[in-house]
């Protein structure tokens, strides 16, 4: 059904007012409430690319001559300071990575976060028993569980320490994310300007107060009456609290240029939910276009995949710039299901492979390049055309959990079931 007809059904009957409390709407206490809206709590920006992010020509190993020899028609050049559609070098003596990596000169944005020591760069993180499935990479890689999506990782992080419902946990995209699926609601929104009702509407918030939310509030012991009526009064109060944030004259802060686009909106709107204290502890957010099968180019900025790093980048530099001093409990994740194959293919594009390039932005981690580089060679490639992965995504999410949202090393098996976890070192 849509809002018109919505209105139209809901609008015409009366029925008492009946108010709910912050604490009950959210099924806690109105302390457990107030302690979860603080300022200082840590956050999470989780960004996903979706599609499988060519990670070669994101992270260019310009030191490995393979690189070349596989790529031929769509390289990206070793650093040099008279051509600008060079690799931005970025090396880590400390790790043993020197003249070896470089950023796609489309991602100068995130150059000075790098030197700054707040970017870390990982170019070869998958998981074992590879699938070259856009769906179940997204199913294993969102669930913490190869294999399986029965409930996120964010959800089970959520769900043991009673965060669920409210705005705790916030997924941006077409859908809820699956990495925050279970069987609480998470509020899900394409763009937060569009959620609730526009201040024209006049007096159509207390009259569906006055007529819906009375019978979200009728006893119900059991489910789904009971999950139906939680559902119901939490979007009352996320319309209530989402309808106080201007994003219409909103300022960056601090000079911070965000893509004129759905993904730099959704990053914008996430600056304005942690400044405005709402109590949002998990954001995830999704940026598509990254199948590159054909005319995937090279560091030309026109070309498809060099336009969508470009964008990634630019987005994640301008929250970064914009949350300021936030920043200090704030970690930028980013993600993708898998990377492309070592050789060009006779498309001038790339097929879907194996270990893939993520980030991870944040002022008190470990920046610098994670993860023993594998090669390019025909007989250190998985099959002769896989990149093979050296750090499992279950332990960067481990690092996540323990180093900055507060679990014990103990409780990781509980929350990334099925894993051993071996710390990757993201955290000072």
């Amino acid at each position: 059904m849509n809002r018109r007809k919505f209105l139209k059904n809901v609008l015409g009957t009366g029925a008492a007012i009946s108010t709910c409390t912050l604490g009950n709407m959210f099924g806690m206490s109105a302390a457990q409430a107030s302690h979860f809206a603080g300022t200082t709590a840590p956050t999470l920006v989780v960004i996903f690319q979706r599609g499988g992010c060519d990670g070669l020509n994101t992270v260019v190993p310009y030191g490995d001559a393979e690189y070349y020899n596989l790529r031929s028609s769509i390289s990206i050049a070793a650093p040099s300071a008279s051509n600008a559609n060079a690799a931005l070098a970025i090396n880590d003596v400390n790790r043993g990575h020197n003249n070896f990596f470089g950023l796609n000169p489309n991602m100068s944005s995130l150059l000075p976060i790098y030197n700054a020591g707040h970017l870390a760069v990982l170019p070869t993180v998958h998981y074992p028993n590879n699938t070259h499935s856009h769906f179940s990479g997204q199913d294993f890689i969102e669930s913490g569980i190869p294999n399986s999506i029965n409930n996120g990782w964010l959800y089970r992080h959520l769900a043991s320490q009673s965060r669920l419902g409210g705005l705790q946990g916030l997924s941006f995209g077409s859908d809820l994310a699956k990495s925050l699926r279970g069987n609480v609601v998470v509020q899900s929104l394409t763009l937060l300007r569009d959620f609730g009702f526009p201040s024209a509407a006049g007096d159509i918030m207390t009259r569906l107060r006055q007529n819906v939310l009375p019978l979200y509030n009728t006893p119900a012991t059991a489910n789904p009456a009971r999950l139906v009526n939680n559902t119901g009064k939490i979007m009352f109060n996320n319309i209530d609290t989402l309808s106080q944030i201007d994003t219409i004259n909103y300022q960056p802060a601090n000079g911070a240029a965000y893509p004129v686009t759905a993904y730099g909106q959704r990053l914008k709107e996430t600056a304005q939910l942690i400044k405005n204290d709402v109590g949002v502890r998990v954001v995830t957010i999704d940026l598509n276009g990254f199948d590159t099968h054909s005319n995937q180019g090279g560091a030309e900025p026109t070309g498809s995949h060099s336009r969508r790093v470009k964008e990634f980048s630019d987005g994640i530099a301008a929250l970064y710039t914009d949350l300021g001093v936030r920043m200090d409990s704030v970690i930028i994740l980013t993600m993708t299901e898998f990377g492309r194959t070592a050789k060009v293919n006779a498309s001038n594009g790339t097929d879907h492979g194996d270990a893939a390039s993520w980030f991870m932005v944040g002022k008190n981690i470990k920046g610098g390049i994670h993860g023993r580089w594998p090669g390019l060679g025909q007989t250190q490639l998985r099959r002769g055309r896989y990149l093979q992965y050296t750090v499992d995504y279950r332990n960067v999410f481990g690092d996540i959990l323990v180093k900055h949202l507060g679990h014990t090393t103990a409780n990781i098996a509980s929350l990334i079931p099925s894993h051993t976890y071996s710390p990757v070192g993201l955290f000072i």
